[in-house]
Order: structure tokens, then C-alpha cells, then sequence
């Protein structure tokens, strides 16, 4: 299959959650081949950081790649929108140092990627098949993978708090799932928390418009799209982070309690244990 970039460049703005910063964004075709490319427009002679396993530098909270002031922060949104669309190439130019929150979703940037085109390269996709079923604990949360003949995810939540109980979300790669199902899907907290995220040096940008606010009841900011939208963006955290494999992924992945040092955890023993080839 041909490798696949966007066809035009396109640009957001917004600020950071964790940093505060005002950003852009912008995305522009890849060479055949080169993957998904970070690099900081606004630090002068900055190289280009790619999306991959070996720059994960934090994952608390938030995916980090990069270290130091070359980092790019809270990248798992961005990722999950390009690989839900099946882009392989694409440089991502960053005037900041954190992808913009938005409205806390996946959508503005499944929106701006549709609305720029994709387009066929030269050269063949890779992806990355897993050999054998086998589970994995980190922290609170395990993940049970097995072979597919293409990508599953399921995301389960257990929270004491009842504003999310127990709650699941599927997801089968159908064409438009992402979409409809996924994308709207928005990113939440508790607002017991928050000041002690801040005191950590997180949240620095959060308003109530780049996020559900929860009470241990319920959302204290707005509606739910959907009774499971919790369940829901966390699937598409992890769609994000198993981007970092650095190519599309045809397995099972059922995640319980998913966080991001989990989902990275979960694609670091897909690469040790699958195998990557080009796909047909």
C-alpha cells in the first residue's frame, strides 16, 4: 500500500494545557518515508524530532517527546487525528513548546487534516503485526494484546468517583468511526485536582473551555457528548500514543485503567514482540 501524506499545509493556533503558551501549529506534507517530524520553529537551528518510541521523554499526564528545551509537549491528540486519517508523512512545525489544546479534543485537528487533503507517495506503508497474545501491567493500568487482522482497541474506565463508574468505548478503524465516535470526544479532570497539578508545573493553560471539570457527581462546565465520553477520549489516548510505533498496527488491544506511561509501556512491548512489515 502507498504511503500516504496530506496534500497541502494547514495551521491552528491555540495554547498549551500544560505550558500556557500561545502556539501554532502547523502541518505540511512529509517526503516519502520521513514519518511524522516535529520541529520548533520557534528555537533557531532546533533539529527535527521524530514521533516515535525513542523520543518519549515524559508521560505524565501528557505525552512528551524530547527533552530539555527541545521538547514538544501533549502531542497524543494531534497523533491520534493523523493516524486515525492513515497519514505516514508529515513534517509538524511547532512555534511553541506544546501542541494546542483546543477544545480539549481530538476534532479540530481530524477537522483540519480532512479539510487539507491527503494525497499518495511513492514507497510502501509498513505496519506492525504482533506474533502472539500477551498482557501487560504498568501502574494501575494492564493491557491484554493479541493478534488481528487489523487494529481493535477497547478502553475500559474504573473510577470510585460516580460522574464515571464503569464505563467502555470500542473502536474498529471503520472508515468515519473516528469521526463520529472519537474525535468529540473531549478531555476531563477533576477540579479537586487541580491545584495540586499545578503545583507540579501542569495546567498552567487549562480553562473550562479545554476541558470537561468534574465534581466526584458530575461535569461542572458543560454536557457530555456522550455517557461514556470519558471512556472515549481515553481510547483515542491511546490510539495517539500507539502512533508512536511509527506505523499502523493490526492487533487487539483491550486497555483497562489506560494512562499514557501505560499506553507507551503497551507499544514499547508491541515493537519488542511484533514484527514490522510492508503492508500489501
Amino acid at each position: 500500500m502507498p504511503r500516504r501524506t496530506i496534500r497541502r499545509p494547514t495551521e491552528l493556533t491555540g495554547v498549551g494545557l500544560h505550558t500556557g503558551a500561545d502556539v501554532r501549529l502547523r502541518i505540511a506534507p512529509g517526503p516519502s518515508g520521513s514519518g511524522l517530524r516535529f520541529r520548533r520553529t520557534d528555537r533557531p537551528g532546533a533539529g527535527e524530532l521524530p514521533a516515535t518510541l525513542a523520543s518519549v521523554g515524559a508521560t505524565d499526564r501528557r505525552t512528551v517527546l524530547g527533552q530539555g528545551d527541545d521538547r514538544v509537549e501533549t502531542v497524543e491528540h494531534l497523533l491520534a487525528a493523523l493516524g486515525a486519517h492513515g497519514v505516514d508523512d508529515a513534517l509538524l512545525e511547532l512555534a511553541g513548546p506544546e501542541v494546542p489544546i483546543l477544545d480539549g479534543s481530538f476534532a479540530p485537528f481530524w477537522d483540519v487534516v480532512a479539510a487539507a487533503g491527503l494525497v499518495e507517495g511513492p514507497g510502501c506503508r509498513r505496519r506492525w503485526e504482533v506474533l502472539g497474545p500477551f498482557e501487560l501491567a504498568e501502574g494501575d493500568a494492564t493491557y491484554r494484546v493479541s493478534p488481528a487482522g487489523d487494529l481493535a482497541l477497547a478502553v475500559t474506565l474504573v473510577h470510585a468517583e460516580p460522574v464515571i463508574g464503569r464505563q467502555r468505548a470500542d473502536y474498529r478503524g471503520a472508515p468515519g468511526e473516528f469521526a463520529r465516535e472519537i474525535a468529540p470526544a473531549r478531555t476531563y479532570g477533576f477540579l479537586a485536582e487541580v491545584e495540586a497539578l499545578r503545583a507540579r508545573g501542569l495546567l498552567a493553560g487549562a480553562t473550562s473551555e479545554a476541558a470537561i471539570v468534574l465534581s466526584d457527581t458530575a461535569p461542572l462546565n458543560t454536557s457530555l457528548r456522550w455517557p461514556e465520553e470519558f471512556a472515549r477520549h481515553k481510547l483515542g489516548d491511546l490510539l495517539g500514543d500507539l502512533a508512536l510505533l511509527g506505523g499502523p498496527l493490526r492487533a487487539r488491544v483491550e486497555a483497562e485503567r489506560p494512562s499514557h506511561r501505560g499506553n507507551v509501556a503497551c507499544a514499547r512491548a508491541i515493537a519488542a514482540r511484533g514484527r514490522f512489515v510492508e503492508e500489501e
